[in-house]
């Protein structure tokens, strides 16, 4: 098996530009249905937010993957 980086710990970080605040969160997952987990949780969170974005990738197997952008 191939070696890649990966995450180590859910992690979050916050900057401000021009007077918006950008919130970015990253969670380890192996699962599309984690996921989703972590999605509806931080839009619940943030339900005020005028955007949510979100990306995922997943390592299926035979070097293939689970994405969703």
């Amino acid at each position: 098996m191939e070696k890649f980086k990966t995450i180590k710990n859910n992690s979050k970080a916050e900057i401000v530009e021009k007077k918006s605040k950008f919130i970015a969160h990253i969670f380890y997952v192996e699962t599309p249905e984690e996921a989703d987990k972590y999605i509806k949780e931080i839009k619940k969170e943030y339900h005020d937010a005028r955007h949510n974005v979100f990306a995922y990738a997943i390592e299926t197997g035979d070097r293939g993957y689970c994405c969703k952008i």
